[in-house]
């Protein structure tokens, strides 16, 4: 019996300790009959001792969010294999994946079913605080409503990447900027696969800066 679909395969990930430490990212690279493979094509893996829990939490575009725990079975610089596999609440899925940053940016607000070329757009300026897999929490002095949509341009590896998002809340900063928590609109897979190596690489400095900092 296998774990999880095998259609989670390939899915980006996290691991954990139970208490929320991240350990490592990297991608599903194998699932097995009771456990789950990882490997990291952007960097090597920690060596995790046997049989220590772990919890994954697994980001898939078309299946959502998995939380799963289980066991280390073998850890190399390549591969991690985890077993003992059992699904874990829903509830903690908003954490996954979710960076607290400060970038820089611009998005064009689309009016009803209007495109900027029509000209009845209007540009506006934003700074993102969060960005996960799934969207972003942005700060700006524009004033939103639930349910609008716009297309937000982030600048990643000196490249002008596009996404599509949409309102899903606001939570006042203060007097004078405004917060809205966003979902990304249909994306494609090359701005998906950008943003989860973005992802990955300053999650990798945020573990790489807590271990020097234990030390």
């Amino acid at each position: 019996m296998y774990p999880i679909s095998k259609q989670y395969l390939h899915s980006p990930c996290e691991i954990k300790t139970l208490t929320n430490e991240l350990l490592t990212t990297g991608t599903i690279s194998d699932i097995l009959h009771g456990s789950v493979q990882i490997a990291n094509s952007f960097d090597i893996l920690p060596i995790l001792h046997c049989n220590m829990p772990v919890k994954i939490s697994v980001y898939n575009q078309s299946l959502g969010f998995k939380v799963l725990i289980g066991k280390v079975f073998l850890s190399t610089l390549e591969m991690m294999q985890i077993t003992d596999i059992q699904s874990l609440a829903e509830f903690e899925r908003r954490s996954f994946f979710r960076l607290k940053v400060r970038i820089p940016a611009q998005a064009t607000m689309l009016q009803g079913d209007s495109s900027p070329e029509d000209g009845e757009a209007r540009v506006f300026d934003l700074t993102v605080t969060d960005l996960s897999l799934s969207g972003v929490f942005i700060t700006t002095r524009e004033y939103l409503d639930i349910g609008q949509s716009f297309v937000m341009t982030l600048n990643l590896y000196d490249m002008d990447i596009i996404f599509s998002c949409q309102v899903q809340r606001a939570n006042p900063v203060d007097y004078s900027f405004n917060g809205y928590g966003c979902s990304f609109l249909d994306n494609s897979t090359r701005q998906f696969d950008l943003l989860c190596k973005f992802i990955f690489e300053k999650q990798r400095e945020q573990i790489k800066n807590s271990r020097e900092e234990k030390s």
